[in-house]
């Protein structure tokens, strides 16, 4: 008895650190960025639209709670430069933008290249230049183009692939790196 008692005993154990050895990743990487994140944070981004020229330095996040004001300002720049539509971009690819942008450790504006991009121009995209995706990210304001000045782009490449968060589409020729809050993949333009 004592012998079935200590099989089953093992039988749990091993089911147990089993289950522990799949759980286990995800928790070492919610401590990743826990190590970045805590609800009292205070967030903020400088961008640099390189289309509009505008500039924007903003606090988004304060004492737990997104500024809708704030909010609003990061549409407006990441505006669909061909279109003059503005859409509401996702508070996800905001936080993955400033994780990209305090890992790297620049004091530079974040770059944007493409924000939004309204689904007609992203049409009109597709039939003008290749690599441009039938349904795109950009149009639902899950997706920024962009670049830091003084962070070589393999390294940009490097930590946006490293947060595990969406896409990441690397442009060298074209200087710049894609973000999105998509599934998790990586692409080469």
């Amino acid at each position: 008895m004592n012998i079935e008692k200590n099989r089953r005993e093992f039988l749990k154990l091993s089911g147990a650190l089993c289950l522990g050895a799949l759980i286990a990743p995800h928790d070492l990487f919610a401590m990743q960025t826990s190590e970045i994140y805590t609800p009292a944070d205070t967030r903020s981004l400088n961008f640099y639209n390189v289309n509009t020229l505008e500039s924007l330095d903003v606090t988004y996040f304060k004492n737990g709670i997104y500024s809708d004001e704030a909010h609003a300002k990061i549409n407006e720049l990441m505006i669909d430069r061909r279109s003059g539509e503005i859409t509401t971009m996702e508070l996800g690819l905001i936080d993955t933008l400033h994780q990209i942008h305090t890992l790297s450790g620049s004091n530079e504006p974040l770059e944007i290249i493409c924000g939004y991009r309204s689904p007609q121009t992203n049409e009109k995209l597709r039939h003008q230049t290749s690599g441009v995706a039938k349904h795109s990210y950009h149009t639902l304001g899950q997706a920024a183009d962009i670049n830091i000045k003084d962070i070589p782009l393999e390294e940009l490449h490097r930590i946006a692939i490293s947060l595990n968060a969406g896409g990441v589409g690397f442009y060298p020729h074209s200087g710049f790196i894609h973000v999105d809050i998509g599934p998790v993949r990586t692409w080469r333009g």
